[in-house]
């Protein structure tokens, strides 16, 4: 079984190995016809709709939210690709909306944490703050990171500058709008991530999205051009907004069997505004950071 597993990662360095290029996700459309006027208008109004459909045009009446998260990763590319010391573990995460200023809680009561991406650990109530020198600590300041971002991922992304419309597309028998949202500029460059929000023509919501990977824990040959996909599921209402419940993450490619997932998050005890933002200001001296990734 060992020997099946090492074939396997060596199968899949090899084939990500083959392709240098970095990751695209603009249609052939995009790329022969270029970013124009029309398709600009449309990005940013369908955008603009399905963040309001998913009601975060509330968000800003909030300033933090806490939830408690069951974190499972599964398979080859789930084992490469944990963040956590577990392959199930459940945890209570804090985040400061805003901003990159989060927490995350373990099971055995230790923290931790970013503080205007400051890495800290709390560990028997002593406060560690780190250099990110070691591997563990730049896969938890992902992990937080990330976790915050997939949550208000559509107000995340409505304040891209880049917003571009890029067709139509069909998946699981409902129709698509795919809009492209990028920082600098609409080609591929190393500085942004890519995403490519899939807005449901019949809710008005954002299912899926596509993004890209730049800068990551994990840097395999050719991880240039590694990508990956996330399915928002199960809508609750929380305080006027919908927030998906569970987040199913896909290697590379939307996925029609969602069980092909490698990573699933299902959140509960969803609140905002249940304790001060103060809590997550854990050195004084640290200057507040922005929206910014």
């Amino acid at each position: 079984m060992k020997t099946i597993r090492i074939i396997g990662v060596i199968v899949f360095i090899s084939v990500i190995a083959q392709s240098c290029k970095i990751a695209d996700l603009r249609t052939k459309e995009v790329k022969q016809e270029g970013v124009t006027k029309q398709k600009l208008e449309k990005g940013k109004l369908l955008l603009d709709q399905a963040w309001k459909a998913q009601g975060f045009d509330k968000l800003s009446e909030h300033t933090v939210y806490s939830y408690h998260g069951q974190d499972t990763w599964k398979g080859m590319l789930g084992r490469m690709g944990n963040i956590w010391s577990k392959s199930t573990s459940e945890m209570d995460f804090k985040y400061k909306i805003g901003s990159f200023d989060g927490q995350v809680k373990f099971e055995n009561s230790n923290y931790s944490g970013l503080q205007n991406w400051n890495y800290y650990d709390i560990i028997n109530n002593d406060t560690i703050f780190s250099d990110l020198k070691l591997k563990k600590n730049e896969r938890i300041v992902f992990g937080v990171s990330a976790f915050q971002y997939f949550v208000e991922m559509i107000d995340r992304l409505r304040q891209a500058p880049v917003v571009v419309y890029q067709g139509e597309d069909e998946f699981r028998g409902q129709m698509y709008d795919l809009v492209l949202c990028t920082w600098g500029t609409v080609e591929p460059h190393m500085e942004h991530d890519q995403y490519v929000a899939w807005i449901n023509k019949k809710t008005g919501l954002m299912d899926f999205t596509h993004y890209t990977i730049r800068d990551s824990y994990l840097k395999p040959p050719g991880y240039k051009s590694i990508g990956g996909v996330i399915e928002f599921t199960d809508f609750k209402e929380v305080e006027g907004m919908l927030i998906p419940h569970t987040h199913l993450v896909y290697a590379l490619k939307l996925r029609r069997n969602p069980n092909k997932n490698l990573h699933k998050l299902i959140i509960s005890g969803f609140k905002f505004d249940d304790f001060n933002p103060e809590y997550l200001e854990i050195d004084k001296s640290i200057s507040v950071g922005g929206n910014f990734k």
